[in-house]
């Protein structure tokens, strides 16, 4: 397997240990705050997101896989309390995305778009599950906005494209 970190975060800003030195932005909790003297809005937020869909999307494409599978789907949020939470970011929250807290269950088969919407949930940390295409991808989307890509061939022809979409990928 080839192992991957695909993440906002630059590499240049970690220590020996790995530990990122930079103040950043870590969830869609801090939309409206300051990080390096600048405020994390919900537009630039948006962007970020949809860097890490696009990637998620473009690994799928370059290994010629038509779905993910999830599996041990966890609910952050009974959808009552998921609806009353997400109150302040209303406009970040689709009917799809809305559709999908409620109906994604194990053993889903997602195409390309409706990964899309899976992780987004993940990405915010609303949702969490296992991802993956048997023997051939995985992603983890964890905490703190980080996500690796595991594969059963190396991705480095699309490296370049990914960090056109602002990412940084780190082979592991």
């Amino acid at each position: 397997m080839y192992k991957y970190a695909i993440t906002k975060y630059n590499p240049h800003f970690r220590d020996e240990e790995g530990r990122y030195l930079k103040e950043d932005w870590i969830a869609i909790s801090d939309i409206g705050k300051l990080f390096d003297g600048e405020m994390l809005t919900a537009d630039h937020y948006m962007k970020i997101e949809d860097s890490y869909i696009q990637a998620i999307q473009m690994v799928m494409e370059y290994m010629k896989i038509p779905f993910l599978l999830v599996n041990q789907v966890e609910r952050s949020f009974s959808y009552d309390t998921f609806m009353e939470m997400n109150e302040r970011y209303r406009e970040l929250y689709s009917k799809e995305l809305l559709e999908t807290y409620t109906h994604i269950k194990d053993l889903d088969e997602l195409d390309k778009e409706q990964v899309g919407s899976f992780c987004r949930l993940v990405l915010r940390e609303d949702m969490w599950a296992k991802v993956y295409y048997p023997r051939r991808m995985k992603v983890f989307i964890g905490y703190d906005y980080l996500m690796g890509v595991h594969t059963s061939k190396s991705i480095e022809t699309i490296i370049p494209l990914i960090e056109q979409l602002g990412l940084f990928v780190e082979e592991h």
